[in-house]
C-alpha cells in the first residue's frame, strides 16, 4: 500500500509540474490535448487491465477520440512531449488510485505527507531567488497562491471518491470536461494560435463526448426505470 500510495504521489508530482511549467511557458492548448489524451489511456488500462467491457456506443466514441488525438498530433508537426506526459502520468495515477483500499481523504493526506518533506526542503532551498514567490509576491499574490492548493485538493479528492466507485472506461471520457475548458482557457484568455486542423481535431473529440454523455444519461434513466417498476 505505501509503494502504490508513494508512486502515486510521484506521478501526480509530475502531472502538476508539468502543467504549471506548461501554462507559464504559454502551452495552454498543448496541456488540453494532454488531459484528451488521458481518458483514452485510462480506457486501454481499464479494458486491457482490468478486463472492463465497452460497450457498442462507447467503442464508437472511442474511435473519434483516437481520430481527434491523430489530427491534433499531425497539427503540431512534432511529438507532442508535454501532452505525452501529462496523460501518461494522470492515466497511471488514476489507476492506482483504484487500487488503493483508502477513503479519499485518508489516501489524499499520505500522498501529502509523502510530499511534504521533500516540497519543504525544495521551498527552502529557493526561498532567496530573485524571482522567488517569497522575493516578489504583493499580499493578494500570497493569498491566491495559498489558495491554489485548496482548488487543487478539493477536485482531487472528489476524483479519487470517483475512481474507486465508477468503472474506468466510464470515468476515462468523463475527464473531456476538463481539457475542454484548457482549450477554451487557452483559446480565449491567453490568445494562443488556434488552426483549422486543431479545430478539426477537438470537434472530432467533442463529438466522442457527446456519445459518451448520451450513452451515460441514457444508462442512468435505464436504471431508475427498472429501480421504479421494482
Amino acid at each position: 500500500l505505501l509503494i502504490r500510495i508513494s508512486l502515486a504521489s510521484v506521478l501526480l508530482t509530475i502531472n502538476w509540474a508539468t502543467y504549471v511549467w506548461a501554462v507559464v511557458n504559454d502551452h495552454v492548448i498543448e496541456t488540453a490535448l494532454g488531459y484528451f489524451i488521458a481518458p483514452i489511456l485510462t480506457i486501454v488500462i481499464g479494458v486491457f487491465v482490468l478486463h472492463e467491457k465497452l460497450r457498442g456506443i462507447q467503442r464508437f466514441a472511442v474511435s473519434f477520440a483516437i481520430s481527434g488525438i491523430a489530427v491534433l498530433t499531425i497539427a503540431y508537426g512534432r511529438v507532442p512531449w508535454i501532452a505525452l506526459i501529462i496523460a501518461t502520468s494522470w492515466s497511471f495515477y488514476a489507476y492506482l488510485k483504484k487500487k488503493v483500499p483508502l477513503q479519499p481523504l485518508e489516501s489524499l493526506t499520505a500522498e501529502v505527507l509523502i510530499l511534504a518533506l521533500p516540497a519543504f526542503i525544495y521551498v527552502l532551498a529557493t526561498w532567496n531567488n530573485l524571482q522567488s514567490v517569497h522575493n516578489t509576491a504583493t499580499l493578494a499574490e500570497w493569498i491566491l497562491v495559498a489558495f491554489t492548493g485548496v482548488i487543487t485538493a478539493v477536485p482531487l479528492l472528489m476524483f479519487a471518491s470517483a475512481s474507486q466507485k465508477t468503472p474506468l472506461t466510464i470515468l476515462g471520457p468523463m475527464q473531456y470536461i476538463v481539457p475542454t475548458m484548457n482549450f477554451l482557457i487557452g483559446w480565449l484568455l491567453y490568445d494562443e494560435a488556434l488552426t483549422t486542423s486543431k479545430v478539426a481535431g477537438f470537434s472530432l473529440i467533442w463529438v466522442c463526448l457527446a456519445l459518451v454523455l448520451t450513452d451515460l444519461f441514457r444508462k442512468q434513466r435505464l436504471q431508475q426505470n427498472v429501480s421504479s417498476l421494482q
